[in-house]
């Protein structure tokens, strides 16, 4: 049977009507020109909120100034690089159970191209991101040395992620590998505690990195591939993600607030001047992002593509 797909253009975007396996059935695929507001809004906070952590642990080691902020932009470039690769490698599906394998591969190629763009703005912001080790005191030499090279290393690894999984893979392990240095760093070389703060950042990373995913690579694939099988692979990839957020969100709190009461407890005088008030800032932000992502699906604020963001729109949209 002929594919009819039919386009057709409005105020809110391209419309475009496709088959789907039922006969004579068909679903309007709606694609809006925007990119919804709470996704980079979550994008933003959960940033935000790494500054204001990074800046937090920062003066409690003494660091002031460019410090913090240099300190802070490698924490990010490590966290969006590290995160954004797992995605690469576990989430991404060639071939999806019941669609269409052409456009599933379409789509894995165009958001694997995209990975790659990803990879190319990425990686100046590691490179500035390597010096800041040599201008922290409190890292030990080999700390700094590892922080350096891997900064480098990941530099160029992430540009070649999107052709091959080894070069991801190493360029992940690097990354979280990184992420670990700082926390054994900043915990003084207390196990627990930087076992602890690993996890926290790792959390952070996992999240931070699905946020770019999704608005650097599978906002505008979706855009360009709004068929059927794309949009129901979307919809999985969404889910895929959702999960991410629903184990690593409770983990950054858990994590957070039992490292920020190691210095004080709840009713602290710590919390109530200086840079304590940084901690209830921060916890503010992060109830913020839970209450964007309770609101998202609810207003089907996922993604510009219908469907994607719940499948049960597809149906409705023949009603």
């Amino acid at each position: 049977m002929a594919d009819h797909t039919h386009l057709s253009t409005s105020a809110l975007g391209a419309v475009i009507t496709a088959p789907v396996i039922a006969p004579r059935q068909r679903v309007q695929v709606e694609v809006k020109s925007e990119t919804p507001f709470l996704p980079k809004a979550a994008f933003f906070l959960i940033s935000v909120a790494s500054l204001v952590g990074s800046y937090f642990t920062g003066r409690l080691h003494g660091l002031d100034g460019i410090e913090l902020v240099w300190r802070w932009l490698q924490f990010w470039g490590l966290a969006l690089a590290t995160g954004m690769l797992a995605w690469r490698l576990f989430y991404l599906r060639r071939s999806e159970v019941g669609l269409d394998a052409g456009r599933v591969t379409d789509l894995h190629s165009d958001l694997l191209g995209r990975v790659r763009v990803i990879g190319r703005y990425l990686a100046p912001v590691l490179v500035l991101g390597a010096g800041t080790a040599w201008f922290v005191p409190y890292l030990a030499t080999w700390q700094a040395v590892s922080l350096t090279a891997g900064s480098l290393a990941l530099a160029v690894l992430v540009t070649q992620a999107h052709k091959s999984r080894a070069a991801a893979l190493a360029a992940l392990l690097i990354g979280a590998g990184l992420l670990a240095v700082w926390a054994w760093a900043d915990s003084s070389g207390l196990g627990f505690l930087a076992a602890v703060r690993s996890i926290h950042l790792w959390a952070f990373a996992a999240w931070l990195g699905g946020a770019l995913f999704n608005l650097g690579a599978a906002v505008p694939a979706g855009r360009k591939h709004a068929n059927i099988d794309a949009v129901v692979a979307g919809a999985r990839q969404l889910e895929r993600f959702r999960w991410v957020v629903r184990t690593s969100l409770p983990t950054i709190i858990v994590t957070g607030v039992w490292m920020a009461l190691r210095y004080g407890g709840v009713t602290s005088p710590f919390w109530q001047s200086g840079i304590g008030l940084l901690v209830p800032l921060k916890l503010m932000l992060i109830v913020a992002l839970v209450v964007i992502f309770i609101t998202c699906p609810l207003y089907r604020a996922c993604s510009p593509v219908r469907g994607v963001c719940n499948l049960d729109d597809l149906a409705s949209a023949d009603d």
